[in-house]
């Protein structure tokens, strides 16, 4: 007997896949990606040993939110404080350490009402801030107005007789 050739014809390569052939930078674009975003959170904020991205995170969840100036005779603190009364507040200061604690309380539902949304924060708080050297502790002073909560911290007489403008030479 004699074997006949099959008329059906014999693929060798699957037509749902297409071979072609890769480039290194095809494979490496998910890699080059990561390590793009991972310089960026370095490269955001120059100077800061953590990430502008982390420290965002976490100066976004940090309550109150404060800034410290720098000015002539002292140095000044300003917290937000939307809301809050004075007798909310409490300032203490031990080791160098300013404590900003206070606690928000939550509005009350009144009959028949019900809310649609809220992103206001409730609840305690406090922020440590190191004060720099050179403060008068004994003559520190806070007032609020308007939610903000100002603290000045008069600077000590040493510290202002020992600051100096340095000159610049030019060349």
């Amino acid at each position: 007997m004699s074997k006949k050739k099959s008329s059906v014809p014999v693929e060798t390569a699957s037509p749902r896949r297409q071979l072609s052939p890769m480039i290194a930078n095809d494979v490496l674009a998910p890699l080059s990606r990561l390590r793009d975003e991972v310089d960026r959170m370095f490269d955001d904020r120059p100077g800061n040993a953590l990430t502008s991205r982390w420290m965002h995170k976490f100066y976004e969840n940090a309550d109150p939110l404060v800034e410290l100036r720098d000015k002539k005779s002292e140095y000044e603190l300003v917290a937000e404080v939307p809301g809050m009364d004075s007798d909310e507040i409490e300032i203490k200061l031990s080791d160098g350490m300013l404590r900003i604690s206070g606690e928000k309380s939550e509005s009350h539902e009144e009959e028949g009402e019900t809310f649609m949304f809220s992103e206001r924060r409730y609840g305690s708080f406090e922020r440590a801030i190191k004060l720099p050297n050179g403060v008068d502790e004994e003559k520190i002073s806070a007032d609020t107005k308007d939610g903000l909560l100002t603290v000045h911290i008069p600077k000590s007489a040493e510290a202002i007789q020992k600051e100096r403008k340095i000159p610049i030479r030019a060349s």
